[in-house]
């Protein structure tokens, strides 16, 4: 048993004479390993946060397909690239539809068309953040109006109204900074483009200021007989006189200063203008007005300047009101100075958690637009019904127009209009 034991305690003491002197190589071995594998883990942790950021934007551009349903062949924002990595681009447009029925006291027709208070249209933006005050930027915009609102008359058919080609809105160039403001090289709107069109209803998409947008080529007819041939179109006795609208235009814009905004522009032939505008939430309404001064006369025969304005607020209750108001002076004194005025109510209600519903009626007085002493005057029945999620408005309006002519009887013109916008 001695002897054994004795065989215990030497064999004890060989192991650890083995551990003692082989533990400087182990743990110099040991050290290397981990470190290794601290190697190791670190890379790992950088392929897995690298597939992250993949899998992440993977996931946006399939929310992209799925909100516009890619699988019918729609192009989205999310799939559109630029062909420069440094500049941002947007997609963007609409489609309006719908069916307008008139009746000008004598015949009754309808049309399919496309709404000329919101043309069918497709556009482009591009940006680059220059710096962190300076944006440089493009914008491309086209409209295609088959069978315009503003066309369509009773002497034609839809083959023969107007031409089927894409028309320019804008092509511009702009150089936005913070605190210098914003200049525009190109076609685009002037700095009192729309001013007469401020309006907070959410129901432009088929009434404002611009009345004539619905029916505007419908001729009245004579009380009697039904003539047309001869008689004015609605387009030619209504007019918001939109200052000088879309043109080639060298345009300067101040920076926001809360909420107050001032523009002017510079057009080819010698025309300019000034605008205004100031947009604000208070604590109980929205509030927006716009005012502008044109001086047409550089490329106009008869007109030397424009004044319009407009106003609009809306109330946390949804009632809204908005005025607007227009005049024009003419070069000829024997011609009387075209001016008009329009008020509008509404409501805008929330009853479903589909979208906003809009209610409204409006009141237009027009006078002297196509020559001395005729009066104008027309009003609108509407509503727009919002789809939020599915980026659609449903909309219906019932408008009237009359013309009081000197020498003549003229009977009214009814039209209703109902369609659809989809955008995206």
């Amino acid at each position: 048993m001695t002897h054994f034991g004795g065989l215990h305690t030497r064999i004890a003491l060989l192991l650890m004479l083995g551990v003692f002197f082989a533990t400087p190589s182990i743990a110099a071995d040991t050290d290397a390993r981990v470190a290794e594998l601290e190697r190791i883990i670190k890379a790992q942790q950088a392929q897995l946060a690298a597939q992250a950021k993949v899998l992440e934007q993977l996931q946006k551009e399939v929310g992209s397909l799925a909100k516009s349903d890619g699988a019918k062949g729609f192009v989205t924002t999310g799939l559109a690239k630029s062909g420069n990595d440094k500049v941002g681009l947007k997609i963007y447009g609409q489609v309006n539809r719908g069916v307008l029925l008139v009746d000008d006291g004598h015949n009754a027709k309808a049309f399919s068309v496309d709404n000329d208070s919101s043309s069918t249209r497709i556009g482009l933006v591009g940006n680059v953040e220059a710096t962190d005050n300076l944006t440089i930027g493009t914008k491309i915009e086209v409209q295609f109006e088959s069978n315009s609102t503003g066309d369509v008359n009773q002497a034609n058919n839809s083959s023969t109204i107007a031409s089927n080609s894409f028309t320019e809105r804008h092509l511009d160039l702009f150089f936005a900074h913070k605190r210098m403001g914003t200049v525009w090289l190109g076609q685009g709107s002037t700095a009192s483009d729309a001013m007469a069109s401020t309006d907070l209803s959410r129901t432009t998409l088929v009434g404002y200021s611009s009345v004539s947008d619905i029916a505007g080529g419908i001729s009245f007819a004579t009380s009697g007989t039904g003539a047309i041939t001869g008689n004015p179109a609605v387009g030619d006795v209504f007019s918001d006189m939109t200052g000088l609208g879309r043109d080639d235009r060298v345009r300067y814009d101040t920076p926001d200063m809360s909420g107050f905004q001032l523009g002017t522009s510079l057009v080819d032939g010698g025309e300019w203008d000034l605008a205004g505008s100031y947009n604000r939430d208070f604590e109980s309404l929205q509030m927006s007005v716009g005012g502008g001064y044109s001086n047409p006369s550089g490329t106009s025969t008869t007109t030397s300047s424009i004044t319009h304005g407009s106003l609009s607020v809306m109330m946390k209750n949804g009632i809204n009101a908005t005025v607007a108001a227009g005049k024009s002076k003419m070069k000829s004194a024997a011609r009387s100075d075209p001016g008009f005025q329009y008020l509008k109510l509404g409501y805008l209600a929330s009853w479903t958690k589909l979208g906003n519903t809009a209610f409204a009626v409006d009141y237009g007085q027009y006078d002297d637009v196509a020559q001395n002493n005729d009066e104008a005057s027309s009003y609108a029945l509407m509503f727009v019904q919002n789809l939020d999620n599915w980026g659609t408005e449903l909309y219906g309006v019932y408008r009237n127009h009359e013309l009081k002519r000197t020498g003549s009887s003229l009977d009214d013109i009814d039209a209703v209009l109902m369609g659809a916008r989809v955008k995206f």
